[in-house]
């Protein structure tokens, strides 16, 4: 006879998923809130209000702005790792250039539905605070250098441009996303959406184009 833990009841079943249904319109309504206004100018206030909770379950389920800031960067690089890890088996297996490619290339497409992530990037780069060392420590150094590894090798093989791995990557970054940030002066100058899905394909040939040298 084994022992078994008996199922939560109904009730207690509906409760976790109304807190976790809660929680996640909390996150939801705090990329908006970020993304928007970035974190200096963003309100837990304003979270509640697009989320449609009151203000004190903000509070509880994240504990403060800050605790909500990170929450977000969380989810977000979780989307981006999930997308990555599809091809984890076969980046792993390749050799640098390859690999490089397959890497940046999984980039470019994240980034065509992960504007938001940019939006809340470009706002917390542009000058020293907590949150942006947060973010380099936790996530950003590593994998600049370990990316920077990769475009040396590239280099050395003739494979990609010449430079500094560092200058180039956010020069990479700049070609990959600047055009998703200033989509409607593209509609509106250039005559195509960059949302189409026709366009990504393109987007990610031409990206790669400038860096790779086949």
């Amino acid at each position: 006879m084994t022992d078994t833990a008996p199922a939560p009841p109904k009730r207690t079943r509906a409760r976790q998923q109304r807190a976790e249904d809660t929680r996640q319109a909390i996150l939801d309504a705090a990329t908006i809130e970020f993304a928007d206004n970035g974190y200096d100018g963003a309100a837990t206030r304003a979270v509640a209000a697009r989320a449609g909770v009151n203000q004190p379950l903000v509070t509880y389920h994240f504990g403060s702005k800050e605790g909500l800031w990170r929450a977000v960067i969380q989810a977000l690089i979780a989307d981006y790792r999930a997308q990555y890890e599809a091809h984890l088996t076969e980046v792993t297996d390749l050799e640098p250039v390859a690999r490089l490619r397959v890497i940046q290339e999984e980039f470019i497409r994240f980034s065509a539905n992960g504007t938001v992530f940019h939006q809340i990037m470009a706002h917390v780069a542009r000058k020293p605070s907590e949150q942006l060392t947060w973010m380099v420590e936790e996530y950003l150094r590593d994998v600049y250098e370990t990316r920077a590894e990769l475009i040396r090798a590239a280099q050395a093989a003739g494979k990609y441009v010449a430079g500094d791995p560092f200058h180039l990557q956010y020069l990479f970054l700049g070609a990959v996303t600047r055009i998703y940030l200033l989509a409607a002066e593209v509609e509106q100058v250039a005559g195509f959406s960059p949302s189409d899905p026709d366009f990504l394909d393109e987007h990610v040939r031409v990206c790669l184009s400038l860096f790779f040298r086949d």
